[in-house]
C-alpha cells in the first residue's frame, strides 16, 4: 500500500513540476489518466527510462498516450526541452483559444493547437542545442575538434519568420490548458541538429545522444533496435509514421538539387509527390503505409532510391540500424526487399540510370586505388619525387581523443608514431616533412577517393593551405545564408594566439580530385578554388548538405541531407554539382608526381 502511495506522489510531482531525472523506472499506466481540454481526449501517462547511445541510464521521462492513438507517444514541450538539453526549461504561456507562447533560454515560438501550427521568428535559435558542446555556441555546423575554435557567425537575414504547418500533414499538436504536447517523434525531428543531438523512442526506452557527433556514426545500437524487429506494427503507428516522415522530409530536407523527387516534393509535399510519380511513387507510398514490417522496410528502401543524393541521404532502415544478419527477421526481409526493389526499378528507369552512374564512380575509385598502389606503393601515405611531395589523404576523420587531452594540458601532442593510421595526423606529419625538406617546393594533397568526414578538418586544411577558415552555408528552410568563422591553431602548439598568424607553409599546393571526391572531399576544393589553390584531376563528386539523423515513430532511425546547412562556395553558390579542376588529368596521370608537380608550378607562375 505504501508503494502505491509513493507512486501516486511521484507522478503528481512530475505532472505539476515537469520533467524529473530520477533513478526510478516505471512503465506502468499512471493512475491519473483522464481527459484534457484538447477536445476532451482521454489519455494515460507512463514513465519510461532515458538512456544514451551506450545504454547508460540518464533518468526517466513522462510520456502521454491518447485513446485515439494508443501507440503514439506524446510529450510535453517542457519535458522534451529538459530531457534533450538538461538544465534548460521552456516557459509555457497560455494565450487562450488553444494558442501558446513557448520561451526557452535561446528563443521564442508560438503554437496554435487548434490549427496545429508552429511559428517562430528565430527557429534556429529556439532549437539550439550546441550550448552543450560549448557555452554560447550558436546553432551552426561544428564538430568540436579542439584544433579549431568557433569565433563568429554572420547570418543574413538575421531573423526569418518560420511557419511549420503540422495541420496540413494531419499531425495533431495537443494541449491541456497548462502545457503543449507534440508527438514525441515530431518534436524530436524539430530539434535534431547537425552535431547529431537527437532523441528516439522505441516503445520501451527513450534514447538520446548528448555526446552527439561520433555517437551515431556506427548506427543505432543493437540494445535499442532489437525489440523493433517484428513482423507487424500497429496501424496508428504506421499512419502517424508516414505523416511525420512526409512532414519531416518536406520541410527539413536540404534539397541538394540532384534527387529525382525533390522538385515535386518541395512544391507539393512528399505525399503528393509520391502519388504523382507514377507506379514507382505509388508503390513506395503503399509500402510506407503498410503495417507489415517487411513491406515497410522495403518502402524505405524504394524511397531512398527516389531521394538518392550520392550518400548523405539514407532513408533505407537497413542502413543505420544494427540488424543481426542471421536473425529470423533478416532472413524474411532480404528476399522481400530484393523483390520489391526489383519491381520498383522496373517502374523507375531514371533511378536505374542513377544506380549505373554510382556504379561507374565505384569503378573509377577502384581504378584510382589500383593506379595509386602501382605508382605510389601499397599503403604509402607520403612520398617525394624530386621537388614535389605527395600525401594520400582519404578521410576527413581523426581520433580526437588525443587532441582533447593535448589541449587540456593532460597529454602530449599526438604524433604519427602514436597514431600511424589517423588521417589528420598523416597529413600533419606529411606537411611537417615537406616544410622541413629544402628540396620540396610543391605539395600534392590526394583526395581523389576521399568520401568525406568532418568539416572541422576541412577548415583546418583551408587554414593551412590558404590562411582562410570560413565556412559558407544556407538554411533551405529559412533561406538564411551563413558565414561561420573559426580560429585555427595553425602551428599546433596547443594555443590560439598571434603566433598562429605568423605560421605559413612555403609550398606550392596542388589538390587531386575526382568524381569520387564527395561531401567534405567536395567542400575542400570548393573553398580552395575560390582561395586560388590549384586543383587537378576530374570534376569532384558533389555532396553539399550536412547530414541530419532522424527517428521514425517506432524508433528506428535514418539520415538525410539537412536543411540546416547546405554548403556554398565563397560566392554563396550551392556546390552540389561538383568543382571543376584547373587542370584535367587522365587516370594514368594522377600519380605521375613529376608531371603533376610541373602543372602546379605552372599554375603559380601565372
Amino acid at each position: 500500500m505504501k508503494q502505491y502511495k509513493t507512486l501516486w506522489l511521484l507522478l503528481a510531482m512530475i505532472i505539476v513540476g515537469g520533467f524529473i531525472l530520477t533513478s526510478c523506472v516505471d512503465s506502468q499506466d499512471s493512475p491519473s489518466s483522464g481527459g484534457g481540454s484538447d477536445k476532451d481526449k482521454k489519455y494515460v501517462e507512463r514513465l519510461f527510462p532515458v538512456v544514451n547511445t551506450e545504454n547508460v541510464p540518464l533518468g526517466t521521462v513522462l510520456l502521454r498516450f491518447y485513446d485515439d492513438m494508443p501507440n503514439v507517444a506524446y510529450i510535453s514541450v517542457s519535458h522534451f526541452q529538459e530531457m534533450i538539453y538538461p538544465g534548460t526549461t521552456i516557459q509555457v504561456t497560455n494565450l487562450g483559444d488553444g494558442k501558446y507562447i513557448l520561451t526557452n533560454p535561446f528563443g521564442t515560438a508560438k503554437v496554435d493547437t487548434e490549427k496545429d501550427i508552429f511559428t517562430s521568428n528565430d527557429y534556429v535559435a529556439f532549437t539550439n542545442l550546441m550550448g552543450m558542446v560549448q557555452p554560447g555556441l550558436p546553432n551552426i555546423e561544428y564538430d568540436a575538434l579542439p584544433i579549431i575554435k568557433w569565433k563568429s557567425v554572420d547570418i543574413s537575414p538575421k531573423q526569418v519568420d518560420v511557419t511549420l504547418d503540422y495541420g496540413a500533414f494531419d499531425i495533431d499538436i495537443r494541449e491541456d490548458g497548462q502545457n503543449v504536447y507534440f508527438p514525441f517523434t515530431t518534436i524530436a525531428n524539430l530539434y535534431t541538429d547537425i552535431f547529431n543531438h537527437m532523441a528516439a523512442f522505441n516503445g520501451l526506452t527513450v534514447m538520446t545522444s548528448p555526446n552527439g557527433f561520433y555517437s551515431l556514426l556506427d548506427g543505432f545500437p543493437t540494445f535499442y533496435t532489437t525489440p523493433l524487429y517484428k513482423d507487424t506494427r500497429a496501424a496508428d503507428i504506421a499512419n502517424y509514421n508516414y505523416k511525420n516522415l512526409c512532414f519531416t522530409l518536406t520541410n527539413f530536407f536540404g534539397y541538394p538539387g540532384r534527387t529525382l523527387l525533390e522538385k515535386d516534393m518541395k512544391e507539393k509535399g512528399l505525399d503528393q509527390a509520391l502519388q504523382d510519380y507514377g507506379k514507382a511513387g505509388q508503390m513506395t507510398r503503399d509500402l510506407l503505409l503498410s503495417t507489415n514490417m517487411y513491406d515497410f522496410f522495403s518502402g524505405t528502401a524504394t524511397l531512398n532510391c527516389l531521394l538518392s543524393d550520392g550518400g548523405h541521404t539514407n532513408i533505407d532502415l537497413t542502413g543505420i540500424n544494427k540488424i543481426d544478419k542471421n536473425s529470423s527477421f533478416t532472413t524474411k526481409l532480404t528476399p522481400i526487399r530484393s523483390e520489391k526493389l526489383e519491381e520498383f526499378e522496373s517502374y523507375c528507369p531514371e533511378y536505374v540510370a542513377i544506380k549505373n552512374s554510382s556504379a561507374e564512380k565505384k569503378l573509377l575509385k577502384m581504378e584510382l586505388d589500383e593506379q595509386r598502389k602501382t605508382k605510389i606503393g601499397e599503403g604509402v601515405k607520403y612520398t617525394k619525387v624530386g621537388n614535389t611531395a605527395y600525401c594520400f589523404f582519404d578521410e576527413f576523420i581523426c581520433d580526437d581523443s588525443g587532441w582533447h587531452l593535448y589541449y587540456k594540458g593532460e597529454g602530449p601532442k599526438p604524433t604519427i608514431e602514436d597514431y600511424p593510421n589517423d588521417w589528420l595526423i598523416i597529413l600533419i606529419d606529411a606537411l611537417e616533412k615537406a616544410q622541413k625538406d629544402p628540396e620540396v617546393k610543391n605539395f600534392i594533397l590526394d583526395i581523389s577517393t576521399n568520401n568525406g568526414g568532418s568539416s572541422d578538418i576541412v577548415l583546418f586544411v583551408t587554414s593551412m593551405f590558404a590562411n582562410k577558415s570560413d565556412m559558407y552555408s544556407e538554411n533551405t528552410l529559412t533561406g538564411q545564408k551563413t558565414k561561420s568563422t573559426f580560429e585555427v591553431d595553425r602551428n599546433l602548439d596547443g594555443k590560439f594566439d598571434e603566433k598562429d598568424k605568423d605560421f605559413e607553409l612555403d609550398l606550392n599546393i596542388g589538390v587531386l580530385i575526382s568524381p569520387a571526391s564527395f561531401s567534405c572531399g567536395n567542400m575542400l576544393p570548393a573553398l580552395l578554388k575560390d582561395y586560388g589553390i590549384c586543383l587537378l584531376g576530374m570534376k569532384s563528386g558533389g555532396g553539399s548538405c550536412a547530414v541530419l539523423y532522424g527517428p521514425c515513430a517506432d524508433g528506428l532511425g535514418y539520415h538525410y541531407s539537412s536543411h540546416r546547412s547546405r554548403l556554398n562556395n565563397v560566392k554563396g553558390e550551392n556546390i552540389d554539382k561538383g568543382i571543376e579542376p584547373d587542370y584535367q588529368l587522365e587516370i594514368e596521370d594522377y600519380f605521375d608526381i613529376p608531371k603533376v608537380g610541373k602543372l602546379i608550378e605552372q599554375f603559380y607562375a601565372k
